[in-house]
C-alpha cells in the first residue's frame, strides 16, 4: 500500500483506540452501568452492519464514503462536548462509531489491493506489521494521557486526528480504483470455506474484546490495559514471525493457524473458569493470551485466506468484513432473544458472569470450528 494511505490509517488506528479506550465503552459505563454498555454494544454491532451493506452497494458509493468516513470519527469524539446526557454516549457516540467501521472496514482491504505493486502475502504482512505499531502507539498515548490525568482530552485529540485523516490526500489513481474484488458465487465450496473463517475468527475476536470490556469496566478501567492488549498482540505476531522463517509458507500458515488458534482457545477456557471463581485479575491475563493469538496470529491469516477464497468475479465489494459484520448481528440478536426473557423474568439484569460464560463457550466452540475447518481445507487442498 503507498505510503499515504498507510499514513492516514495509522492515524485513523490511533483516533479509534483514542475514543474506543477513553470515550466509547468507558462513557457507556459512566453514564448507565451494565446497561449503558449493554446498550452501547446493540447500538454499535447493528449500526455497523447496517452501514456496511448500505455502502457497499457500488463503487462510487463505497469509494466515498470511504473518503469521508473519518468525519464520523471526528463527531463521534465531539459528540459529548454537544450532548451530554447519557444518551450521548449509550447511542449517539456508537451509532458514530459504528457507522464508521462498517463505511471504513467494506472498502478498506479493497484499496489495499488495488494499491499494492507486491503479492498478497506480503500485502497483507505489511498491514499487519503497521497495524501492530499503530495499535502500540496508540496505547503509549492512552497511557501518557492517563499518567498526565489529561484523559478528559481524549476525545478532543481524537477529533483532532481525524480530521487531519481527512486532510491526507489518497493515493494518485485512488478514486478510480476498484475496491471490488469478491465473488458474487457464495455457494461454491472455496467460498463457503471462506465465509466459515471470516465467520469464526469474527465472532471469537467479537465476543472476547467485549467480554473483556466489560469486566475492566467492572474492574475500574480500561485505558491501562490498552498497552497490555498491544503487547501481547506483538508477542503473538513475532511467533507468527518465527514460524514464517523456518517454514514454506504453507506449512508456516498451517502452523499458525493452529498455534494461534489454541493459544485463543486457551485464554477462553481460563477466561471462563476465572468468571466461575471471580477472579478478575485471571480473566484479564487470560485475555492477553487469548488476544496474542486472534490479533497477533490470526488475523492477518482470516485476512488473506478468506479474502482469496472469497475473491472472484462479480465485483462484490467487502464480503469478507460484511459476512463478520452478519454474523456478529445474528449472534446479537439470538442472544438477545435468550436473555431478554430471563431479565423480564428477573426482573433485573444478571450477574456479569452469567452474563459472559454463555458467550465464552460459544467463542471456544468456534476456536475448535477453526481446528476443524483448517483439516477440512487441507484434506480438499484449499489450504
Amino acid at each position: 500500500m503507498k505510503d499515504r494511505e498507510q499514513l492516514r490509517r495509522i492515524v485513523i488506528r490511533v483516533v479509534t483506540s483514542l475514543l474506543n479506550l477513553i470515550i466509547g465503552p468507558a462513557g457507556a459505563w459512566a453514564a448507565l452501568g451494565i446497561k449503558g454498555i449493554l446498550g452501547y454494544i446493540f447500538v454499535h454491532t447493528i449500526t455497523k452492519s447496517i452501514v456496511a451493506e448500505a455502502s457497499s452497494t457500488n463503487e462510487v458509493i463505497s469509494k466515498r464514503v470511504y473518503r469521508v468516513s473519518p468525519l464520523l470519527l471526528f463527531f463521534g469524539g465531539a459528540m459529548p462536548f454537544i450532548w451530554g446526557g447519557w444518551e450521548s454516549y449509550v447511542i449517539g457516540v456508537p451509532l458514530l462509531l459504528g457507522s464508521f467501521v462498517g463505511a471504513y472496514w467494506s472498502a478498506f482491504h479493497g484499496f489495499r489491493k488495488s494499491a499494492s505493486t507486491e503479492g498478497e502475502r506480503k500485502s497483507v504482512k505489511s498491514f499487519q506489521k503497521w497495524e501492530i505499531a499503530s495499535t502500540i502507539l496508540a496505547a503509549l498515548l492512552v497511557v501518557l494521557l492517563k499518567s498526565e490525568d489529561l484523559d478528559q482530552y481524549g476525545g478532543s485529540l481524537g477529533s483532532a486526528l481525524a480530521l487531519l485523516a481527512i486532510l491526507i490526500p489518497m493515493n494518485e489513481g485512488g478514486s478510480k480504483a476498484s475496491v471490488g474484488f469478491s465473488t458474487s458465487d457464495i455457494t461454491t465450496e472455496k467460498a463457503i470455506f471462506g465465509r466459515l473463517i471470516a465467520g469464526s475468527f469474527g465472532t471469537i475476536a467479537y465476543l472476547t474484546t467485549w467480554s473483556m470490556r466489560i469486566v475492566s469496566m467492572q474492574a475500574g478501567g480500561i485505558a491501562l490495559l490498552g498497552g497490555m492488549v498491544a503487547l501481547s498482540s506483538f508477542v503473538g505476531f513475532i511467533i507468527s514471525e518465527i514460524n514464517d522463517r523456518f517454514s514454506s509458507p504453507e506449512d508456516a500458515d498451517r502452523r499458525n493457524w493452529k498455534v494461534g488458534t489454541y493459544l485463543s482457545l486457551t485464554g477462553i477456557v481460563v477466561m471462563t473458569i476465572s468468571l466461575v471463581y471471580t477472579q478478575e485479575e485471571m480473566f484479564l491475563v487470560a485475555y492477553l493470551v487469548c488476544r496474542g493469538g486472534t490479533s497477533g496470529i490470526l488475523h492477518h491469516l482470516e485476512v488473506r485466506i478468506a479474502g482469496q477464497l472469497l475473491s472472484g468475479g462479480g465485483g462484490i465489494i467487502g464480503l469478507r468484513e460484511r459476512t463478520k459484520f452478519r454474523i456478529q448481528t445474528k449472534i446479537l440478536l439470538g442472544y438477545l432473544v435468550f436473555a431478554v426473557p430471563i431479565i423480564a423474568y428477573l426482573g433485573e439484569i444478571p450477574d456479569v458472569e452469567i452474563l459472559l460464560i454463555p458467550v465464552l463457550l460459544f467463542s471456544a466452540m468456534c476456536c475448535v470450528l477453526n481446528l476443524r475447518t483448517i483439516g477440512l481445507m487441507r484434506s480438499r487442498q484449499l489450504a
